[in-house]
């Protein structure tokens, strides 16, 4: 788990806003290799093992997926990644691309969740494994990919509020479009929906009294 990308994680309980503290028993350059990430507010603790955190309290294992042909492509083109930088998340079905989606990109943080098989923390890669909720914080991702599996209500709605305004979210196309979000295209596979700077609360200007 990079260590930057934790400020990003956010405790998967119900309960208000907060940051991640993480302990690191050891580290590899700038990667968790083992250690645990704690909630200040509930005092849920998620443990990183082999550079993997873990939400899902053991549940959750990597998938046994394989990457189609150009699916790198797609998710570059659908989630609009020309431009270098931010958090893009893959979830499932999705990760078996991300070396070559890292590969494609420039400058690029990459968080797979319930990842394939095969991959391994470090460099721009983190993985996590997580239950039905996503554990990224508000405005946070550029672009989510999620599958079907991936794509229950509180997912949709968790991914579509951890997009930056103008970030993108690919779902399957049996999926609903979350309501805050602008659906940009549709095939017979998935959907791509972008949300617009104006879902986001505009700053308010406070002026000091005299």
């Amino acid at each position: 788990m990079y260590l930057e990308l934790v400020d990003s994680l956010r405790c998967v309980r119900p309960h208000e806003d907060s940051w991640l503290v993480a302990r690191a028993d050891e580290m590899e350059g700038r990667h968790i290799v083992r250690g645990e990430l704690g909630c200040p507010i509930c005092a849920a603790r998620y443990q990183v093992r082999a550079g993997v955190v873990d939400f899902a309290a053991g549940t959750s294992r990597p998938r046994a997926v394989g990457a189609e042909q150009d699916l790198a492509l797609r998710a570059a083109a659908l989630l609009g990644l020309a431009e270098p930088g931010g958090i893009v998340v893959l979830a499932g079905e999705w990760s078996a691309c991300a070396n070559e989606l890292l590969a494609l990109t420039d400058g690029v943080q990459l968080l797979a969740l319930d990842y394939a098989r095969g991959l391994e923390s470090g460099g721009a890669l983190s993985l996590a494994l997580i239950g039905d909720v996503i554990p990224l914080a508000a405005q946070s991702a550029r672009g989510i990919a999620l599958d079907l599996e991936h794509s229950t209500g509180s997912q949709l709605a968790g991914a579509a509020l951890a997009l930056v305004p103008g970030g993108r979210l690919i779902g399957p196309a049996s999926a609903p479009v979350p309501p805050m979000l602008q659906e940009l295209a549709r095939d017979e596979r998935n959907w791509v929906a972008a949300k617009s700077a104006s879902s986001v609360s505009a700053p308010v200007a406070i002026e000091s009294r005299r």
